[in-house]
């Protein structure tokens, strides 16, 4: 049923959650997996601001890199074909989820699997989930993957 089957990570707890599930179904499918990360840039970052961005820009990347190597490491001994896209659009106004979107259509992703909630906090609350937001956006089946925690909460309710 499904054979490019996309994942995002950032490091979050939820989207590690988010990448158990897509491996499970990778095998189960016999998909190919995508694991995704956004470098997410600061909104001030502007280079006229009169300090060096470079320090800013390489260390995002690096933080991108590790969360990825980390996302690989899991995923090589599954036995799945995979592949990951460091997403890097500096100069773009896109929100996450448009860019996941964009990353999703390139791919012809025929899933996409996102935890319900990542890195978020504060900033959620006012803007709103990068999963609310892409499933907003998306022509694409999501599987959202929700946390224990949320699961424990509806149970008790």
């Amino acid at each position: 049923m499904y054979k490019k089957i996309m994942v995002a990570v950032d490091g979050s707890s939820m989207a590690m959650l988010a990448l158990d599930e897509a491996v499970k179904l990778a095998k189960s499918q016999g998909a190919e997996l995508t694991l995704v990360y956004v470098i997410e840039y600061p909104h001030v970052y502007v280079s006229d601001l009169g300090y060096d961005p470079l320090p800013v820009t390489e260390a995002l990347v690096v933080e991108g890199r590790r969360v990825l190597d980390k996302a690989e490491s899991l995923v090589a001994s599954q036995d799945i074909a995979f592949r990951s896209l460091l997403v890097d659009n500096r100069t773009s106004t896109d929100s996450i989820a448009e860019q996941l979107r964009k990353v999703a259509d390139e791919q012809q992703a025929d899933l996409v699997v996102l935890g319900t909630h990542g890195r978020g906090g504060f900033k959620r609350l006012l803007l709103g989930s990068v999963a609310e937001g892409f499933l907003r956006l998306s022509t694409h089946p999501i599987l959202l993957v929700p946390g224990k925690h949320d699961i424990d909460q509806h149970a008790n309710a």
